[in-house]
């Protein structure tokens, strides 16, 4: 059966309008579904992470991020804990200067609000060709050995339509309706507290006193309860914990304030912000992960796959680089250029790093209801952001010390790696296979650029100064995937000689980056340098495994690919 689309993607938030704009950036078209009418009225998700903002750079989007309306916390870097506003505070943290990460990255986070990234990612997916239907629900769907067969329904008209694609992105949030019908189930904590969303208006610069604070934890009207604000000087939220029907009086909304605040101000509730019958909006603050992220052509991305505590703010940019890593992927697989296998890597490498990334937002979560705050815990934010490392089918390890540069999976000298699928992160950026490639400012055609900026939509092989023969290699290898090939000396020129020791291989060494910026193959030095090599290389990253007679690659059943 023929497909009208290679993927369909529902939900139209964060996460799966990042799976839109990189997909058909890549140039594989997409068609995205959304029961709303249009994207969130809500601030939600608050800023965007290093790495976010690194892969949108890679998009080319960064620019259009920068321009959008700053969120109000861009100036409020600070949090504290106390008992109430005006209370003696236990701990204060500040939000890293954007120079703290000069030395790691060609960019820096960007505090804009959910609301205002995401027209600006539905507009550059449209400009790239994906189709974005809003006001369209997801009724049901089925899938085959060849594909997943969907029924939309228009909520306008409520007529339906069937979408026949290739494979289906679950980014239909934590509730989703998609992983319900698989049947996957989760762990973790699960709901660990529920809170409920009193938006008010005050004038607060007194209890303020002149701090630039953006997130309070405090001990009243209850512990556990925060207050932030929400997109104005005078507009905040109070977010206090509950039973789990919500049932807070409406009549009591200013006495709570007036608790949290710790003085008797005066108190406007915005009632257009309350649900139903003038109740306070809940959520739960929860730590969970699905069992599975793929079922089938099925994959599961952002809060369907995993939720954190908002502590950190990784949640969602948890996924984002969900969809970063998965549309590769399947851009690889449509185009005959993987097989089916690579696509099992999603999983693997993904759900490790949620695993990782819900462990560090609960205890700083923790931490800091507590009132222990962040500094003495031994999280580094970004390390875990950023330094994790992949262990999966799509890396090949680094050879063993001494022996030669064949490629022979599971055989390495990493020896941190885990059964998990990624390795304890770490600031230490040294182009291990399985790491973010590591930021250095090159030059190229006289101008300078980031070693991050040469890694976009294709396989890059960089290869060291000396290392003629990794170069010719990269051009004669029959891979049957688009590669680019830089030499340090000839195409890039790295003037303060630092590039062959930070990616840890000598002057006739190369490295291999995969198309979302993630070193997946390297070698110290020339001595097996050839096309062969590297063909063996983009067998095993790819999925793709080799008859002995002919070299010719296979699909997972061992019949030769049409390439």
């Amino acid at each position: 059966m023929s497909s009208d689309v290679p993927v369909l993607v529902v939900g139209g938030g964060l996460v799966g309008l990042s799976a839109a704009l990189f997909l058909s950036d890549l140039g594989i078209p997409v068609v995205l579904v959304e029961q709303h009418s249009g994207t969130s009225t809500l601030p939600r998700g608050r800023g965007l992470s290093l790495r976010s903002t690194e892969v949108f750079r890679a998009a080319g989007v960064e620019e259009a991020l920068r321009a959008a309306p700053a969120s109000i916390l861009r100036d409020l870097p600070a949090i504290m804990h106390a008992d109430t506003l005006v209370g003696e505070e236990r701990f204060r943290t500040v939000r890293p200067a954007p120079d703290t990460y000069t030395d790691i990255s060609p960019t820096t986070p960007v505090v804009v609000d959910q609301n205002a990234v995401e027209p600006v990612l539905r507009e550059q997916a449209r400009r790239r060709g994906a189709q974005l239907r809003f006001s369209t629900r997801l009724d049901s769907f089925e899938q085959d050995d060849d594909g997943v067969t969907a029924v939309l329904r228009d909520r306008a008209t409520g007529s339906t339509s069937t979408v026949r694609a290739d494979y289906l992105v679950a980014a239909d949030g934590h509730r989703s309706a998609i992983r319900g019908a698989l049947g996957v189930g989760t762990s973790g904590s699960g709901t660990i507290t529920r809170y409920a969303n009193i938006p008010f208006e005050a004038d607060l610069s007194g209890p303020l006193r002149g701090r630039r604070l953006a997130l309070c934890y405090l001990e009243r009207p209850v512990s556990n309860t925060m207050l932030t604000r929400l997109d104005d000087p005078r507009r905040w939220v109070l977010m206090v914990p509950c039973d789990d029907d919500g049932g807070l009086p409406a009549g009591q909304f200013p006495r709570l304030i007036r608790e949290a605040v710790g003085q008797d101000v005066e108190v406007r509730v915005l009632d257009s912000q309350l649900a139903e019958h003038g109740r306070a909006p809940t959520w739960d603050l929860a730590s969970w992960i699905a069992d599975r992220f793929r079922v089938g052509r099925v994959f599961l991305a952002g809060d369907s796959a995993h939720v954190t505590p908002p502590a950190g703010g990784l949640g969602g940019n948890a996924g984002i680089q969900d969809a970063h890593n998965l549309a590769w992927k399947l851009a690889a697989v449509v185009r005959g250029h993987a097989a089916p296998a690579l696509l099992d890597t999603y999983e693997r490498e993904r759900r490790a790093v949620a695993t990782l990334t819900a462990d560090f937002s609960a205890q700083r979560q923790a931490r800091r209801i507590a009132g222990r705050g962040d500094g003495a815990s031994g999280l580094d934010p970004v390390a875990v952001g950023l330094g994790y490392r992949y262990n999966s089918a799509a890396i090949v390890p680094t050879p063993v010390a001494g022996k030669r540069n064949d490629v022979k999976p599971g055989v390495g000298t990493d020896r941190d790696r885990n059964e998990a699928g990624a390795a304890t992160p770490s600031r230490d950026f040294t182009g291990r296979p399985g790491s973010r490639a590591p930021h250095l400012w090159l030059r190229r055609a006289g101008r300078p650029v980031s070693t991050l900026d040469l890694y976009r939509g294709n396989f890059v092989l960089v290869a060291g100064a000396k290392a003629d023969r990794w170069t010719e290699a990269g051009r004669r290898a029959e891979v049957q995937v688009p590669v680019v090939v830089y030499q340090l000396g000839h195409d890039l020129e790295d003037e303060r000689g630092d590039w062959a020791a930070a990616h840890e291989v000598g002057h006739a060494g190369a490295v291999l980056v995969r198309p979302d910026g993630f070193v997946c193959w390297r070698a110290p030095d020339d001595v097996a340098a050839g096309p062969a090599v590297l063909a063996k290389v983009f067998d095993q990253i790819l999925g793709r495994r080799t008859e002995p007679e002919s070299g010719r690659p296979c699909d997972d059943a061992g019949r030769a690919q049409r390439m």
